[in-house]
Protein backbone atom coordinates (compact mmCIF):
# COMPACT_ATOMS: atom_id res chain seq x y z
CA UNK A 1 0.00 0.00 0.00
CA UNK A 2 1.63 3.19 -0.96
CA UNK A 3 2.05 5.78 1.36
CA UNK A 4 2.33 3.20 4.30
CA UNK A 5 4.94 3.24 7.24
CA UNK A 6 6.74 -0.03 7.65
CA UNK A 7 9.22 -1.45 9.73
CA UNK A 8 11.51 -4.66 8.31
CA UNK A 9 14.22 -7.02 9.86
CA UNK A 10 17.25 -8.83 8.21
CA UNK A 11 19.88 -11.09 8.63
CA UNK A 12 23.13 -9.75 6.84
CA UNK A 13 24.75 -13.18 5.79
CA UNK A 14 28.30 -13.03 3.88
CA UNK A 15 29.49 -15.86 1.29
CA UNK A 16 31.86 -16.22 -1.49
CA UNK A 17 28.36 -14.87 -3.94
CA UNK A 18 28.34 -11.50 -1.78
CA UNK A 19 26.71 -9.81 1.26
CA UNK A 20 22.50 -11.38 1.36
CA UNK A 21 19.94 -9.84 3.26
CA UNK A 22 17.96 -12.35 4.96
CA UNK A 23 14.08 -11.18 5.52
CA UNK A 24 12.77 -11.99 9.02
CA UNK A 25 10.16 -9.93 9.36
CA UNK A 26 8.10 -6.85 8.03
CA UNK A 27 5.35 -5.26 9.09
CA UNK A 28 3.51 -2.01 8.99
CA UNK A 29 3.66 0.43 11.88
CA UNK A 30 2.03 3.79 14.03
CA UNK A 31 5.85 4.36 15.11
CA UNK A 32 5.07 4.07 18.64
CA UNK A 33 8.10 2.05 19.56
CA UNK A 34 11.55 3.63 18.91
CA UNK A 35 13.36 1.35 16.44
CA UNK A 36 15.94 -0.15 18.28
CA UNK A 37 12.98 -1.33 21.04
CA UNK A 38 11.51 -3.24 18.01
CA UNK A 39 14.28 -4.68 16.81
CA UNK A 40 15.43 -6.02 19.96
CA UNK A 41 11.83 -7.17 20.58
CA UNK A 42 11.42 -8.70 17.23
CA UNK A 43 14.80 -10.80 17.39
CA UNK A 44 13.51 -12.32 20.93
CA UNK A 45 9.99 -12.91 19.44
CA UNK A 46 11.43 -14.99 16.13
CA UNK A 47 14.35 -16.43 18.47
CA UNK A 48 17.48 -15.38 16.58
CA UNK A 49 20.88 -16.42 17.37
CA UNK A 50 24.27 -14.99 17.19
CA UNK A 51 24.44 -12.08 13.88
CA UNK A 52 24.65 -9.30 12.41
CA UNK A 53 21.35 -7.61 11.64
CA UNK A 54 19.54 -4.65 10.25
CA UNK A 55 16.26 -2.91 11.05
CA UNK A 56 15.08 -0.62 8.68
CA UNK A 57 12.05 1.97 9.15
CA UNK A 58 10.44 3.85 6.00
CA UNK A 59 7.35 4.80 3.64
CA UNK A 60 6.33 2.52 0.51
CA UNK A 61 5.79 4.59 -2.27
CA UNK A 62 5.01 4.44 -5.50
CA UNK A 63 8.59 4.17 -6.78
CA UNK A 64 9.52 1.23 -4.02
CA UNK A 65 10.41 1.61 -0.71
CA UNK A 66 12.18 4.98 0.66
CA UNK A 67 14.19 4.14 3.95
CA UNK A 68 14.56 6.95 6.65
CA UNK A 69 16.37 5.02 9.23
CA UNK A 70 18.15 2.21 9.30
CA UNK A 71 20.06 0.28 13.09
CA UNK A 72 22.40 -2.21 12.68
CA UNK A 73 22.85 -4.63 15.40
CA UNK A 74 25.62 -7.40 16.55
CA UNK A 75 23.12 -9.65 18.53
CA UNK A 76 23.80 -12.31 20.64
CA UNK A 77 20.50 -13.26 21.94
CA UNK A 78 21.36 -10.92 25.12
CA UNK A 79 22.95 -8.29 24.98
CA UNK A 80 23.53 -5.85 21.80
CA UNK A 81 25.46 -3.44 20.01
CA UNK A 82 24.59 -1.32 17.62
CA UNK A 83 24.87 1.80 15.46
CA UNK A 84 23.22 5.12 16.49
CA UNK A 85 19.81 5.27 14.97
Amino acid sequence: MAGSRFRQLSLIESGVSGVNFRHITRMTTDEQEDLHAWMVRMLAAHRCHLGLYVAEAGTTTAEGDQIDADLWLAWDGVATFATAE
